[in-house]
């Protein structure tokens, strides 16, 4: 009985490890997550002030359509600005308890940044159906593009569960 229940820990044991998915384990890996976010940040910001300039010139259906998009962008970048700074508290810990502890926290923030993005990409795939004009759906299906991007770099820093 008893080496089935060690056979059995030990299966167990093998299947996390198996499923466990990368998470930050160090400060430079922290920082890697978010010097690459910046970039992304950077480039979703630049798209949604475009396709709100576009937005400007449009009305009736399509200009809600790329409201549309845009509301949903707001929302997956506020998010990203709580990833990031997060990240930004945790290259500064010097002490080792408060390290565990952000990166932890880093983890969690990352996991509700991948539930935002899930929740929002399915309404912004809606919102861009609905846009005819060339140049404001290569924006918002920019726009799509990196919340997708973004969405998939950090769910590897996500703690579920």
């Amino acid at each position: 009985m008893s080496r089935r229940m060690i056979a059995a820990s030990f299966l167990l044991i093998a299947l996390n490890l198996a499923t466990a998915t990368v998470r930050a384990q160090s400060v430079a890996d922290v920082d890697h997550a978010m010097h690459a976010m910046d970039l992304r940040m950077r480039a979703l910001n630049a798209a949604r002030k475009n396709l709100q300039q576009i937005e400007l010139h449009r009305d009736g259906h399509e200009a809600d359509a790329a409201r549309e998009v845009t509301d949903a962008d707001t929302i997956v970048f506020t998010a990203a600005v709580k990833v990031f700074t997060v990240a930004f508290i945790v290259t500064g810990m010097k002490c080792p308890e408060d390290l565990h502890f952000t990166l932890k926290q880093f983890g969690l923030v990352a996991d509700s940044f991948v539930a935002t993005a899930d929740a929002e990409l399915p309404q912004v795939n809606d919102a861009i159906r609905n846009i005819a004009t060339p140049a404001a759906r290569a924006e918002a299906t920019s726009i799509r593009d990196l919340i997708v991007d973004l969405r998939d770099f950090l769910k590897p820093f996500a703690v579920t569960g």
